[in-house]
């Protein structure tokens, strides 16, 4: 099922039972970095190593996933940009696509409000799944997948690992979790490009919450 994809599975973990993304105001962001490393991860496109990394398509043939399918169709204009303009790009938004997939599987439903759409959730036993998954990963590395890393490398890279996981491995605390996931060693180009974004977002993201601080401060 496409929603078992990087950024399906990734949409699990970024939205709360009521629907709405959750722990991080990247989630749109966080979902399209998601495809670019899995359409990396199956060779439908190459990311340079700068510091700044760069997309190139190398095969724009359906992979016949929905939200992968969606991204790649997207990506053609793209062709040569950092992937951080890529993922800022709204024809990269994979949110209704990875929601409605969910809608069709009856994981979740569609709300829809005046000015957003939520997806509140259905059945949990799928996201009940990737967590015990995610948590085994953590435990024994060494049944830890490719997938898994990059999804565990993405919530460290974002700050919100422990936030997302803390109820799942309560006796973990927020910097052993973080050790963690380090420790899990993923090396490939995709993931080192989804780190370098999320770690830049994560940056926004801090700065952004600081200024706000800062204003409120001197109200």
């Amino acid at each position: 099922m496409s929603t078992h994809t990087i950024p399906g599975e990734l949409f699990l973990l970024l939205t709360d039972d009521a629907g709405r993304q959750d722990s991080t105001q990247y989630r749109r962001q966080a979902l399209a970095a998601a495809a670019v490393a899995e359409l990396a991860l199956r060779e439908k496109i190459a990311l340079s190593e700068e510091r700044a990394p760069k997309v190139r398509v190398l095969d724009a043939e359906p992979t016949g996933l929905p939200d992968l399918d969606h991204a790649l169709g997207a990506l053609p204009p793209l062709d040569g940009k950092p992937v951080k303009a890529v993922i800022a790009r709204r024809s990269m938004d994979l949110t209704e696509v990875i929601g409605e997939g969910f809608v069709a599987e009856g994981v979740v439903s569609r709300k829809d409000g005046w000015f957003l759409t939520s997806w509140p959730a259905e059945d949990d036993s799928l996201e009940r799944a990737l967590r015990a998954r995610l948590t085994a990963a953590l435990t024994d590395p060494s049944v830890a997948s490719l997938q898994d890393g990059i999804l565990l490398e993405m919530l460290r890279a974002l700050r919100i690992a422990h936030r997302i996981l803390k109820d799942d491995l309560p006796d973990v605390g927020r910097r052993e979790l973080d050790r963690r996931i380090q420790q899990l060693a993923i090396d490939h180009p995709a993931a080192t490009a989804v780190r370098k974004i999320m770690d830049d977002m994560a940056a926004a993201m801090i700065a952004t919450t600081a200024a706000a601080g800062a204003v409120g401060a001197g109200g």
